[in-house]
């Protein structure tokens, strides 16, 4: 087969024949929305037969959370907007809500990683400026322009991974 202009030609017959482009996006339409569940509870009570919100329903969960927060966005900025909230005893509380909930209660923190070369440059700021955030977001070293806000909120992450430990246990040097 060869290819000619979207046209694949037949080389022994001399035929050609089109390709059919709605069916090739068809195809990576399907590939793009594609449901992918990640948590495991969810996963196991899934019915493949079942639209998306139909199991959300069926599971006692919510598909759209914005669904019932309905507000009059064509009203000027002077008068009040009236916002109506969904009643929360409408829903029944299953087992797989349950569980959600325990998995929540018992989830570990996150720890964010640092690279070396940014756990040098808090070391240094840090080494040099103390907790002067105004003088670290002046200083040169400060090539993405963090404010002194970001500053302290990074470095108050970078203590706390640095005194964790995740260092040492990975076998990393600094």
């Amino acid at each position: 087969m060869v290819t000619v202009r979207g046209k694949q030609r037949n080389k022994r017959r001399g035929t050609i024949r089109k390709t059919n482009y709605g069916k090739i996006r068809k195809k990576e339409y399907n590939k793009k929305h594609r449901v992918v569940i990640t948590n495991d509870i969810v996963r196991a009570n899934w019915d493949k037969n079942k639209t998306v919100k139909e199991n959300f329903s069926g599971l006692g969960l919510v598909s759209d959370p914005n669904a019932n927060y309905r507000t009059t966005h064509h009203k000027k900025p002077s008068e009040e907007i009236e916002v109506e909230f969904a009643d929360v005893a409408e829903y029944a509380e299953t087992e797989v809500v349950k569980k959600l909930e325990e998995q929540s209660k018992d989830g570990a923190p996150v720890i964010r990683h640092f690279s070396p070369a940014e756990s040098e440059l808090w070391d240094g700021l840090v080494r040099d400026h103390g907790s002067d955030y105004k003088a670290m977001a002046r200083d040169k070293r400060n090539t993405h322009q963090h404010t002194p806000k970001q500053i302290k909120r990074k470095i108050e992450s970078y203590l706390t991974f640095k005194n964790s430990g995740y260092k040492t246990k990975m076998g990393c040097v600094g």
